[in-house]
C-alpha cells in the first residue's frame, strides 16, 4: 500500500478494473503494477494493457535490511541492525523471464527500486530463541535509496558488474550476480534472449559466454 500511495496518492486510481483484469494503478500516466515477485502472473495482463496504455512495472527490493522481532506475549521488541545485499538487484534478472516478450517495447518500462526495509517478524518459532521458523509479518519499506529504470536491453547492461567483452563460465556468472540453480538459469536466458549474454564456445563442460557491445 505504501507503494501505491508513493506513485499514486489518490485511491481511487487504485485496483481499477480492465478488460477482465485488476490494474494496481490506472490513472491518467497509464498503468502501474507493483510486483514483488512472480512476474509470470503478469504475462497475459501486459498483453492486454499494452494495447491500451503504457505499463509500468514497480519491483521493490529491500537491498538494506533489518529484522524487528516482536513477543507476542509481552508484545516487546528487539530491533536488529541493517544488513546490506548488494546483489539483490539481480533476482529481477530471472522475473523479466517471464515478460521478456514485452521488455524494450516503448510502452513497457520497469522501475527497479532499490530500498532500506524493515522485515516484521514474530517470535513464536523454535529454538532458545524462538526465531527458527518463525512468522513473517510484513516487509515495511524505510526508505527509498536508488530507483532503476530499465527500458530496454541496454539499461540491463548498465547494471552488470561484467564488463563489454568479457567471457564467463555459468559458475562465473552465478558468483558475480549471486543466483543460483533455477534462477540462474531463468537469469542466463533472459540474458541470451536479449542478445546481452552469447554463448561463444565451452569450458569442459561449461559454456562460457561473452558479454555482447551496447546497441549502436
Amino acid at each position: 500500500m505504501i507503494l501505491k500511495l508513493f506513485y499514486e496518492p489518490d485511491i481511487a486510481y487504485h485496483e481499477v478494473p480492465f478488460e477482465g483484469y485488476v490494474a494496481d494503478i490506472l490513472n491518467q500516466k497509464g498503468i502501474i503494477e507493483i510486483q514483488t515477485a512472480a512476474f509470470r502472473s503478469l504475462n497475459e495482463k501486459m498483453a492486454v494493457f499494452l494495447q491500451s496504455f503504457p505499463v509500468t512495472v514497480v519491483f521493490p527490493v529491500a537491498e538494506k535490511k533489518r529484522v524487528v522481532w516482536t513477543d507476542p506475549e509481552t508484545g516487546e521488541t528487539e530491533e536488529g541492525v541493517y544488513r546490506t545485499y548488494p546483489k539483490s538487484k539481480y533476482k529481477i534478472l530471472s522475473e523479466l523471464l517471464s515478460v521478456v516478450d514485452h521488455f524494450g517495447d516503448r510502452n513497457f518500462c520497469v522501475h527497479m527500486l532499490l530500498l532500506k526495509s524493515t522485515q516484521c517478524k514474530m517470535k513464536d518459532g523454535y529454538g532458545k530463541d524462538k526465531k527458527k521458523k518463525a512468522t513473517k509479518t510484513d516487509t515495511v519499506p524505510d526508505e527509498l535509496m536508488d530507483r532503476v529504470i530499465l527500458n530496454n536491453a541496454d539499461d540491463i547492461r548498465a547494471m552488470l558488474p561484467f564488463d563489454i567483452g568479457s567471457r564467463l563460465t555459468t559458475a562465473e556468472i552465478s558468483s558475480a550476480l549471486g543466483l543460483r540453480r533455477v534462477s540462474l538459469w531463468r537469469a542466463v536466458k533472459f540474458l541470451t534472449i536479449t542478445e546481452i549474454l552469447a554463448p561463444v564456445g565451452k569450458k569442459g563442460n561449461s559454456i562460457i559466454y561473452e558479454v555482447s557491445k551496447t546497441l549502436e
